[in-house]
């Protein structure tokens, strides 16, 4: 039987900052992950969730699978993820989604071989 692991919003901003010309910045006073000069990813004050750049079908499927974890944060194109409900390897997932959204088409590609497979994870 393997234990679920979750991840923290300081986990969260490490691993997004280990990504390709990932970096922190602000914006209207709130930490924000970036790749050139595009946002991906918000950290809530919480500091129990994050807010991930997606497309309005992925926010529509994680929606619908746990309405609990998954939140619209704006518009249709942004997610907020309640850390304690989202495995990590899940949480990773979506974070180089977002990044890969930001991030030039080389830039995505170089992230995309770190997507953690199902049987990785866990």
């Amino acid at each position: 039987m393997s234990t679920r692991r979750f991840l923290t919003q300081q986990q969260v901003r490490d691993l997004a900052l280990s990504l390709p010309e990932a970096y922190a910045d602000s914006h209207m006073g709130r930490p924000d992950l970036r790749v050139r000069k595009k946002i991906f990813a918000t950290l809530p004050e919480d500091g129990l969730t994050v807010n991930l750049k997606t497309t309005p079908i992925a926010l529509d499927m994680l929606l619908r699978d746990d309405p609990e974890a998954f939140r619209d944060v704006w518009g249709g194109r942004w997610v907020g993820v309640t850390l304690a409900r989202v495995p990590s390897d899940e949480v990773e997932a979506l974070l180089i989604e977002a990044y890969c959204l930001a991030a030039s088409r080389s830039l995505a590609a170089l992230a995309r071989e770190r997507i953690p497979s199902p049987s990785e994870g866990s």
